[in-house]
């Protein structure tokens, strides 16, 4: 089984395209493109409640104690990336608290999957 997880893991670097967020994005679009990318839902938070869909990422810094960083640069995803190096670059990026979870979004997934291996147990 190993090897077989080193060959999807080595295919989702080749065959996947980055996936790039902007701070400028709204969080529904955010969230859509990246279910449609990654067969994977993304729950972005305000604070500890989860973003109003219609706010940008650079505005839900408003009323939290959280800073976003709205000058920050573009931050590029890939499937082979972990579930948790994933949402700790938007910590780092942005500002912001994200989780993923499965595509129903009824479960959090495990950190230490990548979001390939992820969307492949789901399916």
């Amino acid at each position: 089984m190993g090897l077989l997880n080193k060959i999807n893991n080595a295919l989702d670097s080749l065959k996947s395209a980055d996936f790039e967020v902007s701070s400028t994005m709204k969080v529904n679009a955010l969230c859509t493109a990246f279910k449609k990318k990654f067969d994977l839902s993304l729950r972005v938070y305000k604070g500890k409640q989860l973003a109003d869909g219609r706010m940008t990422l650079n505005t839900l810094d408003q009323r939290t104690s959280m800073t976003v960083k709205t000058g920050a640069m573009a931050l590029t995803i890939k499937a082979n990336q972990k579930v948790g190096d994933v949402e700790e670059a938007f910590r780092k990026q942005f500002g912001i608290t994200v989780q993923i979870a499965n595509f129903d979004n009824t479960k959090l997934l495990d950190n230490n999957l990548t979001l390939g291996e992820a969307r492949r147990a789901g399916k």
